[in-house]
């Protein structure tokens, strides 16, 4: 017994030694892991991490003086950083930060997007080791995200930038300190030269893994730093609110709830509209759910925009049959409380609108990514008692009557055409050769006398082509898009626009304003078809000097198919003036489904198929001849791109 107890108290004191020995020597220990550490992401990363000084301060609390990340420019920088971690974590081998203090330190944000943008060569290429990792990554990145967010932040001096050569941006956290889990902190938001200052406050809980912030501006509004550069927007704020919440953090299961709200933003830039759009509030409510194989919006969630709310769904699947799933659903709403809603600058057209009526949209999209042909969009609007009391900024009613059309090319006035059947250069529908108004409809938009304002087999072929290629080929938009683009719209590309061009196309078809005929009349009369030429007549004399009602077959199919590129025609004719035989395929696809429909009759088909070419007789065909044939390569793949899948 008494040997037991002697070897107990040898065990004691060599372990009570070892723990003297290890506290004395953890600057040393502390020193040769910083080193180890820093030069693996050295030679991974190719950035340098060093130090003046690194040591230990009691037993759970790390300093690092004058510490500089940097590749061939600096990437942080901090006078003093220092650490303080929870004893029991650091035991257990867990970083789990309590308290973090940073004195004068600075951040470049541009040379950090830069440097995660580079491709990483030791990237797991095996599917399965892939989805093992980022698994893992994700888990880490969330618990790291959560254990520094409701740490203990003490800041004297932070300076985020970012610069380009046409840009430079900064956000100091003068001050942030934190009392009893309540925080505040005072930041100054430098946009490119707009200065302004915002207080934020807020709360945290290690225990519940959550984070709340109220970030006030003190101003009339605060602009939001370096969105100009990454985003092409400009954007400020009066006030945002952020509550973040992780339900569950466990390998292979995260859950995190995420709430916000904005209010008084502004947004400018080309990208969203061509008026700076301003919107009173809007925020979400997600409930987002991260598996390994998946990534998940809850349906539960909603998104709400100035007061109109709505359910939304989405989920990823990253790996074995790659596919994206979205949802979205209104419930029962007021129109006038969705028309209330829209962001005032973004739909200037509809602004002011009075109406009547009730409904409910519901959308499911299910796209797989490995086959984007087989994509599938299944949008349900049911509308009730919907009519106009009154329109807004502008009476959409007046394509019924006579107006003045202002044609522009590239956002540049050119011209005022008269939709007026008194005017001569307007041609009523039925002094219109019907070969013209089938080809034009089979070419642009084979469904145009069957659907309301949009094709969504045209959407659908659209999309899968976009993703296919990678890029934004192809519209789906129909005539009657068309129609609204030109007459009330600009020709800019942004979200906006095609925004504003589906609701007015809506109204458009859904209440009677015009029938198709005319909106197809007047389509036919006001859209461009070559250099200064506007409408069918002066269509009709420009190529063949000839009257539109005598347009032949090939002559219509012609005209249909130069229309979304109608001053590049002359590339369509080699050098003898003949068409060339991609032009030819056009026409006789085009032409095959005109018969199948019944458009033309099997011998008018058959005499297109023995002859199928076109002569220019009107002005035009002075430009073909002075045309250089060298230029016509590129021009072919362009007209080929514009083939389109037809209805």
């Amino acid at each position: 017994m008494v040997r037991v107890k002697r070897f107990i108290r040898i065990g004691l004191t060599i372990a009570g030694l070892l723990v003297v020995l290890l506290f004395l020597s953890r600057n040393l220990i502390v020193n040769g892991i910083f080193k180890n550490v820093t030069s693996k992401v050295k030679n991974r990363y190719g950035v340098s991490v060093t130090a003046n000084t690194v040591k230990v301060k009691g037993i759970s609390t790390f300093e690092l003086q004058n510490l500089l990340v940097a590749t061939s420019d600096t990437l942080f920088y901090s006078d003093l950083f220092k650490v303080r971690l929870n004893p029991f974590y650091l035991a257990t081998l867990k970083i789990n930060p309590k308290q973090v203090d940073i004195s004068n330190a600075q951040v470049k944000v541009d040379k950090l997007i830069a440097l995660v943008s580079k491709p990483n060569p030791d990237r797991p290429t095996n599917e399965n080791t892939s989805q093992s990792s980022i698994s893992k990554r994700l888990y880490r990145l969330v618990k790291a995200f959560f254990g520094l967010s409701t740490a203990t932040f003490n800041i004297d001096n932070l300076l985020l930038t970012y610069s380009d050569s046409t840009y430079h941006g900064n956000v100091n956290i003068v001050k942030w300190n934190y009392h009893s889990n309540n925080f505040t902190s005072t930041v100054n938001l430098n946009d490119g030269g707009s200065s302004s200052w915002v207080r934020i406050t807020g709360t945290t809980s290690k225990r519940n893994n959550s984070f709340t912030a109220t970030l006030t501006a003190d101003s009339n509004a605060a602009f939001i730093p370096f969105t100009t550069p990454i985003l092409g927007i400009k954007s400020s704020f009066k006030k945002i609110y952020i509550d973040l919440k992780a339900t569950h953090i466990e390998p292979g299961k995260i859950e995190v709830n995420f709430n916000s709200n904005i209010h008084s933003l502004l947004i400018e830039g080309n990208r969203i509209a061509q008026t700076p759009v301003t919107i009173d509030s809007c925020g979400a409510n997600l409930l987002v759910k991260l598996k390994p194989d998946s990534y998940i919006i809850d349906t539960i969630s909603n998104l709400n925009l100035n007061g109109f709310r709505a359910n939304v769904g989405f989920e990823y699947y990253p790996y074995l049959n790659r596919r994206v799933k979205l949802k979205l659903n209104t419930g029962d709403n007021k129109w006038q409380s969705f028309f209330d809603a829209l962001p005032q600058g973004l739909f200037t057209n509809l602004n002011g609108i009075k109406v009547n009526g009730t409904f409910s949209y519901s959308l499911q999209v299910d796209v797989p990514l490995t086959n984007p042909d087989s994509l599938t969009i299944a949008p349900d609007l049911r509308s009730k008692g919907f009519y106009v009391l009154s329109y807004g900024n502008t009476n959409l009613a007046m394509l019924a009557d006579t107006f003045t059309h202002k044609a522009y090319i590239d956002n540049v006035y050119v011209r005022d055409i008269k939709v007026n059947p008194k005017s001569a250069s307007y041609v009523p529908l039925n002094q219109i050769s019907p070969y013209l108004q089938w080809a034009v409809i089979t070419s642009e938009d084979g469904g145009f006398y069957n659907h309301r304002g949009f094709s969504l087999e045209g959407i659908t072929y659209a999309m899968a082509c976009n993703i296919r290629e990678r890029r934004f080929a192809r519209g789906g938009s129909t005539i009657s898009q068309q129609l609204v683009k030109n007459i009330f719209l600009n020709q800019n590309k942004n979200i906006g626009r095609k925004a504003e061009e589906i609701l007015i196309t809506w109204i458009i078809e859904n209440t009677g304003i015009v029938s198709k005929e005319r909106i197809l009349e007047v389509y036919l009369n006001i859209i461009e078809w070559g250099p200064n030429v506007f409408g069918i007549r002066e269509a009709s004399q420009y190529y063949f000097g000839k009257k539109p009602s005598n347009l032949t077959l090939p002559e219509a199919l012609y005209l249909a198919y130069i229309i979304p590129r109608p001053t590049k025609f002359r590339y369509l004719f080699d050098s003898e003036g003949k068409l060339k035989p991609f032009v030819i395929e056009n026409f006789m696809f085009v032409a095959n489904k005109m018969l199948v429909r019944g458009n033309i009759t099997q011998q008018e088909f058959d005499n297109l198929t023995n002859n199928p070419q076109v002569v220019l007789s009107g002005p035009a065909k002075d430009l073909l001849k002075n045309e250089p044939t060298t230029e016509n390569v590129e021009a072919d793949s362009d007209f080929i791109e514009l083939e389109r899948e037809t209805n």
